[in-house]
């Protein structure tokens, strides 16, 4: 039985992070698979930026039902987009990461508003990720903690990892405490697209998004996208026919 929308709120409060079941069809995840590999081809990084402006493939997943109607839940009507990008770690590579946040990090303690969510992170996952491809690692209510994670990647009391199909999304807290174990996998790769949501009273970041297909969408196209691209601040107002935009996309 499928979860509310409320249910799904409920939960990422307390964990600090949610898994949304098959928010890409296998031919979505077919799709962004060759794409992937395409515009990865001459990079020497695990890290792949800016891929909206590298494919357009990407752009619809700026307003990917299941995910953008819990991040506007989760965030408010008012969101923009921080960063947009993908990852292809090649079987038996890449270092684990290590304990991190990827909101900023303060001096313990923490101020007690830390916990507000000014970013929250989604990561599509394109392929089956089990223990061997290196899962994601959390540590659930963290982001209640009022605390720093440690350095490293020693275990923690509560951690979890987070095992996902082709096709999922796991969303998470930018104050969630989370590490990354590395791809053991002696022949398969582990391919994600991360789409990181931001408070759009937030100043955005004037080197991402800078590109012509980024600059075309953010002037003339929906509303919803022109607003995650950066094209208005916290003041402006949703117009009437936004909703309508949505649902024709």
């Amino acid at each position: 039985m499928s979860m509310t929308l409320e249910e799904q709120v409920e939960q990422f409060k307390r964990d600090g992070y949610f898994v949304v079941k098959r928010a890409l069809s296998p031919e979505q995840v077919s799709t962004l698979i060759d794409r992937v590999i395409a515009i990865s081809e001459g990079f020497t990084t695990r890290e792949i930026p800016d891929i909206i402006d590298r494919d357009e493939a990407f752009v619809p997943l700026l307003v990917n039902p299941p995910v953008f109607h819990l991040m506007r839940a989760l965030m408010g009507p008012k969101v923009q987009m921080e960063s947009v990008n993908a990852t292809r770690i090649k079987p038996g590579k890449g270092m684990p990461v290590g304990w991190h946040m990827d909101s900023h990090v303060y001096p313990d303690p923490l101020p007690p508003y830390w916990y507000f969510p000014v970013s929250i992170n989604c990561a599509y996952y394109l392929d089956e990720i089990t223990l061997e491809k290196g899962p994601l690692v959390v540590v659930p209510g963290s982001h209640l903690s009022g605390k720093n994670p440690p350095d490293g990647l020693s275990e923690i009391e509560g951690q979890i990892d987070v095992m996902a199909e082709a096709g999922d999304a796991v969303i998470f807290h930018g104050a969630l405490w989370h590490a990354a174990k590395p791809n053991v996998h002696p022949t398969e790769e582990r391919r994600a697209l991360y789409y990181n949501y931001l408070q759009s009273f937030c100043k955005n970041r004037v080197d991402n998004f800078a590109g012509e297909r980024s600059r075309q969408l953010r002037e003339s196209g929906p509303f919803y996208i022109q607003q995650l691209l950066g094209k208005f601040d916290g003041w402006h107002e949703i117009p009437a026919d936004a909703e309508e935009q949505l649902a024709n996309l």
